[in-house]
């Protein structure tokens, strides 16, 4: 017996669904600090942003840092940093691949479109999953390649971007412990938040 991909009847306003464009391109990275000197100061894209997932999904999916870098016209390049995932290490789930597009919609509605339209095509798709900046599907292309619908739950601004240089700065010092974790990431981060605010203030 072989799967069949159900029969789909579009409402005229299904058919009429249209991603936005490109929200983002992601990787994996093992080497943070040297990926950030790369994007940022060689090829000069401004680093935007940094988020950090601690038991975001479950208790047993690895924490990350995902950092943002601009690439203009409201489009993204990220990369995600795993907590205790060895790099030889082939992840097998949707939530964490090594090549990673995201694509654009506006509204909470276009986004539940989107996901019944996946799931009766017979795609494998994630239910909406929300942080402090997205809200996302994930899912997998016939290539493996992981792909996101993803709108915002707000912008950019400029707390971002200090807020994740301090993430960075605090990631690139706790990788050089041999055996990282985002305990100690957060623990750095506080003392550099610490040492920020008290320059600030002199």
């Amino acid at each position: 017996m072989t799967d069949q991909v159900p029969e789909v009847v579009l409402s005229p306003e299904q058919a009429a669904l249209r991603l936005k464009g490109v929200d983002h391109l992601a990787w994996v990275t093992w080497k943070p600090e040297e990926t950030v000197r790369f994007y940022r100061d060689v090829l000069g894209l401004p680093l935007v942003h940094a988020i950090t997932a601690t038991g975001w999904v479950s208790e047993t999916f690895p924490d990350f840092v995902h950092f943002f870098f601009a690439l203009g016209n409201g489009d993204h390049l990220a990369f995600f940093y795993y907590f205790g995932l060895p790099e030889e290490e082939q992840p097998g789930d949707l939530m964490h691949r090594s090549r990673h597009l995201a694509l654009h919609v506006d509204t909470e509605q276009e986004l539940l479109d989107w996901r019944a339209r996946l799931k009766a095509h017979g795609v494998r798709v994630t239910p909406p999953l929300a942080h402090e900046l997205l809200e996302s599907l994930y899912f997998d292309d016939p290539n493996g390649i992981q792909l996101e619908i993803t709108r915002p739950l707000r912008p950019f601004a400029p707390i971002d971007a200090r807020d994740a240089e301090l993430t960075l700065n605090a990631l690139s010092d706790v990788t050089r412990s041999g055996k990282p974790t985002v305990e100690e990431m957060w623990r750095r981060k506080g003392e550099l938040s610490r040492a920020h605010t008290e320059e600030q203030n002199r």
